[in-house]
């Protein structure tokens, strides 16, 4: 097995200080090795400051940015203190690219990724500050912040062994363990549960919390309404949307909308969901459910020319690239939008090219 040890910088969590702050990313560090331990719809994604953004040195041809350096790798993060180099915590089965890369931020919630490094939350593990002692004897090459080895080098067991004996806790949060939780000694009063959430993730933005609350209000459904379950599964989609667990997240907002069958503004919600989770096929049906449904006014016009221009986007991506364009084209010579009359424009262009 290789393994890569990456320096980086000192934090106390690897997240933001406020992880429930849905406005972090405007208001917080700009710096991405802030985020290396958060979960982001079931990855971390790791930053590492490296020299002309490449991590190998090696005279390996790569056909493009995507290419991968290392695969199922060992990466340990370790901070520099006193001259010394300390385990501040690591990620297993990971993939190393061999340039910076960059993943969008779903629209209005999130951040824009940049990451060196790409792992399963549940294989990442950030130690508390007080456990962060060990130290190894490492020598970073040169102004990189670096080292590569496989489990010939006297570092591996070194170092696998502290991971192997370690027995103490965690503090990053992987949020597929949490979606199920409920709080402890709960009243037997779905309201006052579902209130007391609904305090958390609108007044609070404590999302993690406010989850716990809407679970435990589901174990007493039986005294609820319809209605009243449906705005829980709303609330709890909600949760997971600001803690950006998008796929879990549009499970309940599915959940919502098999319930009531039509509300626009939850579909247009699924739809974004769908597509940033890659789910084309799916946010087409979603789109096709909207321009079913509206009639066309001069009000909507626009609004459904957006969405039979996602459901192109969609086509795109599956390479339906026929029948995205003549819906494009027919897009262009009808909308009441000039903005997107020259964005279906450039799109056909493209297409063409």
């Amino acid at each position: 097995m290789n393994f890569i040890i990456f320096k980086t910088n000192f934090f106390d969590v690897y997240t933001p200080s406020n992880i429930y702050d849905k406005f972090y990313q405007e208001k917080k560090s700009n710096n991405p090795e802030l985020y290396n331990f958060q979960d982001y719809n079931n990855y971390c994604y790791g930053y590492a400051s490296l020299k002309s953004c490449k991590v190998n040195l090696s005279a390996i041809k790569f056909k493009n940015d995507n290419s991968k350096f290392l695969t199922n790798c060992l990466v340990i993060w370790v901070y520099e203190k006193d001259f010394k180099h300390y385990i501040l915590g690591w990620y297993k089965n990971a993939d190393v690219y061999n340039f910076l890369q960059r993943k969008l931020s779903y629209p209005s919630v999130g951040r824009d990724l940049y990451f060196n490094v790409k792992a399963k939350s549940k294989d990442c593990y950030l130690l508390p500050i007080e456990n962060r002692t060990f130290n190894i004897n490492v020598n970073f090459k040169e102004d990189n912040n670096f080292y590569i080895g496989d489990k010939n080098d006297s570092l591996y067991n070194e170092i696998t062994n502290f991971i192997n004996t370690y027995n103490k806790n965690f503090i990053n949060v992987i949020i597929s363990d949490e979606i199920k939780k409920t709080i402890e000694n709960a009243p037997n009063n779905p309201y006052l549960l579902y209130k007391r959430g609904s305090i958390y993730l609108y007044n609070e933005n404590n999302f993690l919390e406010a989850l716990k609350y809407f679970n435990t209000a589901l174990l007493f459904k039986d005294k609820l309404s319809k209605d009243e379950i449906i705005d829980v599964y709303y609330s709890k989609a909600m949760c997971l949307q600001f803690l950006n667990s998008f796929d879990s997240s549009l499970k309940y907002f599915e959940k919502v909308i098999n319930h009531i069958t039509y509300d626009i503004n939850i579909i247009k919600n699924i739809i974004y969901l769908c597509i940033y989770t890659k789910d084309y096929n799916k946010a087409i049906i979603y789109c096709d459910k909207i321009l079913n449904t509206e009639n066309k006014t001069t009000e909507n016009s626009v609004s459904l020319d957006e969405i039979n221009c996602l459901k192109a986007e969609c086509l795109l991506y599956l390479e339906n690239c026929n029948l995205a364009k003549e819906l494009l084209i027919n897009i262009k010579n009808k909308t009441l939008s000039k903005e997107l009359s020259t964005y279906c424009e450039n799109i056909i262009e493209k297409i063409k090219a």
